[in-house]
C-alpha cells in the first residue's frame, strides 16, 4: 500500500510544477497565449503521469479486496484476530482513497487543459471594439456595454431559472484553483455549463447580447475530457497582473 502513497505524493509534487514552472519562465512568457501554452505543455506531461498510474492504483484496491476477503473468512472460524481485519480493511480505504485522488487529480488537469486551449485561442484573436460581436465555428463573443459584475448572478440565476425550471448551471464562480494555475484573472466572471447552441444556450447568448453583458461562448470539447462548451460571462480573462 506504501507505493500507492508514494505514487500520489510524486504526482502532487508534479501538479505544484506547472505553477512553479510559470513562475520560473514568468519572464519569457511575454503573453497570455505563450503563458497558456506554456501550462498546457506542462499540465500534459502531468496528466500522462498520472494516467499511468490508473492501473496500478486499480491493482492495488483489487489486491486490498481480496486481502480483506481472506481476512474475514479466517476470523469467522477464528483463526485470525479483529485487529488483523481492521488493519485490511484500512489499507482497503487508503488504497481507494489514493485511486480516487488520482482520477479527481486527471479531472482537474483536463480543467486546466481545455481552459488554457481556450484562453490561448482568444490571446490570439483580434479584440473586439466595444459593443462587437463575433461568431466563429469554435467561440461566440461579445465586447458588452454595460458594467457587470459577480453582484449579478442572482439576478440572472432567476431569470435563467424563471424560463428553464432550474438554476443557472455554474461551473466556476469567480477565481479558481484553475485559474491561479493559469495566471489569468476570473475573478469577475462566471462559467455557466451550457453548449453555446442549445436551447438554454441561445437564450442566455441572446439575453446577454440584450443587456450589453460581455460573454465568450466556447463550443470546441477536449476528447475524452469532462470539461467541453460553456458560456463565459464577464470580462475575457486577462493575464493576472500580479503574479
Amino acid at each position: 500500500m506504501r507505493r500507492a502513497a508514494v505514487t500520489v505524493a510524486v504526482g502532487l509534487v508534479l501538479w505544484a510544477g506547472p505553477a512553479a514552472a510559470q513562475r520560473r519562465a514568468a519572464p519569457a512568457a511575454t503573453s497570455p497565449a505563450e503563458l497558456a501554452a506554456a501550462v498546457t505543455r506542462a499540465t500534459q506531461h502531468y496528466r500522462d503521469v498520472l494516467a499511468r498510474s490508473v492501473p496500478i492504483h486499480e491493482a492495488q484496491v483489487r489486491e486490498a479486496v481480496e486481502v480483506v476477503r481472506e481476512r474475514r473468512q479466517l476470523h469467522v472460524i477464528g483463526a485470525l484476530s479483529a485487529e488483523a481485519v481492521e488493519q485490511a480493511e484500512r489499507a482497503l480505504g487508503a488504497a481507494q482513497r489514493d485511486l480516487d485522488e488520482t482520477l479527481t487529480a486527471i479531472d482537474e488537469a483536463d480543467r486546466l487543459l481545455f481552459e488554457a486551449m481556450v484562453q490561448e485561442r482568444i490571446a490570439r484573436l483580434a479584440p473586439l471594439p466595444r459593443g462587437g460581436y463575433e461568431d466563429t465555428a469554435a467561440l461566440v463573443r461579445f465586447n458588452g456595454t454595460s458594467p457587470w459584475s459577480l453582484k449579478n448572478v442572482p439576478k440572472l440565476d432567476q431569470q435563467f431559472a424563471g424560463v428553464f425550471g432550474r438554476p443557472l448551471p455554474i461551473s466556476s464562480f469567480g477565481q479558481t484553483a484553475v485559474h491561479d494555475r493559469l495566471g489569468f484573472d476570473h475573478r469577475a466572471a462566471i462559467d455557466v455549463a451550457v453548449h453555446p447552441d442549445s436551447a438554454e444556450g441561445r437564450w442566455l447568448i441572446e439575453h446577454l447580447r440584450a443587456s450589453g453583458i460581455p460573454f465568450i461562448g466556447v463550443r470546441a470539447t477536449v476528447p475524452g475530457a469532462s470539461t467541453g462548451a460553456h458560456i463565459h460571462i464577464g470580462p475575457p480573462s486577462g493575464r493576472l497582473l500580479a503574479r
